[in-house]
């Protein structure tokens, strides 16, 4: 079996990945238990923090690991490494292209652009790897990884076979 793990990240510092609607995930409870700290009592604003705090643990997303792309006995299949399950599996002769789905995205008066790999079946939803978006320049990086990576297990593009 031949695998390749796609441990594609987004850059870091990158001011375009939510980091600012992240702050406020710690500066809003942070403002609130002071606030009622200081109206009502320490040990009010205390429990306030403490309930804060507990909501935000219940409401992260779980990580799923890292994408593992996988071919045996002329099967792709997709998965996750905390997941059992595959994400997808399916003969490789299906894969049609690996193309960049894009979408632009305005932060603060700035145009930015965030991607995902979008691996294409004809008459079936893209699979995306990895789901989230990452910056273009990892998605370019990781898009080529993964074509020589299906290349060397016997895949090709629906352009260059023969029978198309």
């Amino acid at each position: 079996m031949a695998e390749l793990l796609v441990d594609a990240k987004p850059a870091p510092g990158d001011s375009n990945d939510g980091s600012g609607q992240s702050i406020t995930k710690i500066v809003g409870p942070i403002a609130i238990a002071a606030a009622i700290a200081k109206l009502v009592s320490p040990l009010a604003g205390l429990g306030v923090l403490a309930a804060c705090v507990g909501i935000l643990l219940a409401l992260k997303k779980p990580s799923e690991g890292r994408t593992i792309l996988a071919v045996e006995d002329g099967q792709l299949e997709v998965r996750r490494e905390k997941r059992k399950d595959a994400v997808a599996r399916f003969p490789i002769g299906e894969l049609t292209n690996v193309t960049l789905d894009r979408e632009a995205r305005n932060a603060g008066g700035r145009a930015s652009e965030r991607v995902r790999l979008a691996l294409m079946r004809s008459g079936h939803d893209p699979v995306f790897v990895p789901e989230d978006r990452i910056t273009p320049l990892e998605a370019q990086d990781w898009q080529a990884k993964v074509r020589v990576f299906l290349r060397a297990n016997g895949w090709l593009p629906i352009d260059e076979r023969g029978d198309a």
